[in-house]
């Protein structure tokens, strides 16, 4: 059963990351403009305050330097400084942002666009910022609402991705980005949103609004089922010393009534699941 490990009440958390060099997980309350992180052993929760929206991020290879897929454009961070250093405005259609994003295994910067009114028009995309020519590229992959879910599998050559409003996660070669298929549909009443891939090749996925997160099998096919106490779970990690423990965030925004688990950062220790490092940004210049 999970338990709170922050209670911090995030309006959105979301991407949470485990850095296995600081031993911190990091994850972002996007609306409040905040990254957050927690050290093993210690539960006091460090915040820095961002100019807008962190939507997404990716570790680097020094460890006080972050890649930041803020609203608005692609940036590195140094967490010992607060300096922001731009690397790319948000490509695509005026009026989206940066939604959802994760590295390859090569190091390179996959994420999604989203349209940032209301109600979300399937005017986004997915793009992938190159680590060695810091270059943006859009892929051919179907236009988007709700990008979500990104993430590889163990050997580079499966690359997952969802429209959350289509209910159902997708998967397809990589990077050649063929043989695009549906991975799995969703059973529940959530909608699929962020994901992380574990040292089976087993994909664990948190479902908005389903209050759980689920693991599948390489094929497809529903392994196990966790349930959360919040009712919108955003993404799972798999992170911790050992790998062992697989922590969650989660969002009150658009709650009538959120209770106190809603927007925690939830964990669970078992001997039975392993992660696998992070992969992270290889820029050889930051």
């Amino acid at each position: 059963m999970f338990s709170i490990a922050a209670d911090v009440r995030n309006t959105l958390g979301e991407c949470p990351l485990w850095c296995e060099r600081t031993r911190r997980l990091y994850w972002t309350d996007i609306e409040a403009s905040e990254l957050l992180a927690i050290k093993e052993g210690n539960d006091a929760v460090m915040r820095w305050s961002l100019p807008e929206r962190l939507c997404s991020f990716s570790l680097t290879e020094q460890s006080h330097i972050l890649l930041m897929g803020l609203a608005s454009r692609l940036a590195f961070y140094d967490l010992s400084s607060g300096l922001l250093t731009t690397v790319a405005a948000s490509p695509g259609n005026t009026g989206t942002r940066i939604g959802d994003g994760r590295c390859d295994r090569a190091g390179n910067f996959v994420f999604g666009t989203m349209d940032d009114g209301y109600p979300v028009k399937g005017i986004g995309k997915f793009h992938r910022l190159n680590a060695t020519t810091l270059t943006v590229e859009t892929l051919a992959l179907p236009d988007v609402a709700i990008p979500n879910s990104i993430c590889f599998s163990p050997d580079s050559g499966t690359l997952y991705y969802c429209d959350s409003m289509q209910g159902r996660i997708m998967c397809c070669d990589y990077p050649s980005l063929q043989n695009q298929r549906v991975f799995t549909k969703i059973e529940g009443g959530g909608a699929p949103d962020g994901s992380c891939i574990d040292a089976q090749d087993y994909l664990w996925n948190a479902e908005w609004g389903g209050s759980r997160v689920v693991r599948y099998s390489p094929g497809g096919e529903i392994h196990s089922i966790l349930s959360a106490p919040a009712l919108q779970t955003t993404c799972p990690v798999l992170g911790g010393s050992s790998l062992h423990t697989l922590s969650c965030t989660s969002a009150r925004v658009g709650l009538a009534e959120p209770t106190a688990y809603d927007g925690a950062l939830f964990s669970i220790r078992s001997p039975f699941f392993a992660g696998l490092p992070e992969s992270r940004f290889a820029a050889h210049k930051i």
